[in-house]
């Protein structure tokens, strides 16, 4: 059964990332990229609102295992969601620029957090089997809160990116030679 859902998740992941790709390439062909400051990139809102979706299919099984514990193990995860969502809303409002509603895009400045956060998910990924070995009941329940955490990260950064797109007028880009 587990490796039926390894195949599951698998699938996902590499329908997600084609998907993700081909979204990621529509933001870079974006006219109004060339006209963007350093360390700033278009992102396509679809992008943003399935982010949080890969979250729960990356650590999804592995989270639900751990909550299946028990009922301390499920306040772990409550508790790791309720710490992901302010540091979502924090990165929504740094990174977002701006929103362009003919595109359906947003501009969002690049953070480093982005890439500490990927690396989480794969440390935690890869060290599940040796957490499931341990029968540390601390050491299980801190693994509970840190897989939570960035789905209550990526869920309160995607609404609220949302939500300021809803929000913004279409900027204009300023393209040489106009006022």
């Amino acid at each position: 059964m587990m490796q039926t859902e390894n195949s599951v998740q698998l699938v996902a992941i590499i329908v997600f990332a084609v998907m993700a790709r081909s979204l990621v390439r529509k933001g870079r062909r974006d006219p109004q990229a060339a006209y963007l400051e350093r360390r700033q990139r278009i992102r396509p809102l679809l992008l943003e609102v399935l982010d949080p979706i890969l979250a729960v299919i990356v650590v999804g099984p592995v989270l639900a295992h751990e909550l299946n514990i028990d009922s301390w193990h499920v306040l772990a995860g409550l508790v790791g969601i309720a710490i992901g969502v302010p540091i979502g809303l924090l990165r929504s409002r740094v990174q977002f620029v701006r929103a362009i509603k003919s595109s359906q895009s947003i501009v969002l400045t690049r953070s480093n957090a982005e890439y500490l956060l990927i690396a989480v998910l794969v440390v935690l990924r890869v060290a599940q089997d040796s957490v499931r070995d341990v029968h540390s009941t601390i050491l299980t329940l801190l693994f509970a809160a840190l897989l939570a955490l960035p789905i209550g990260e990526s869920g309160a950064r995607s609404y609220s990116m949302v939500e300021k797109y809803r929000n913004s007028p279409d900027e204009p880009v300023a393209m040489p030679g106009q006022p």
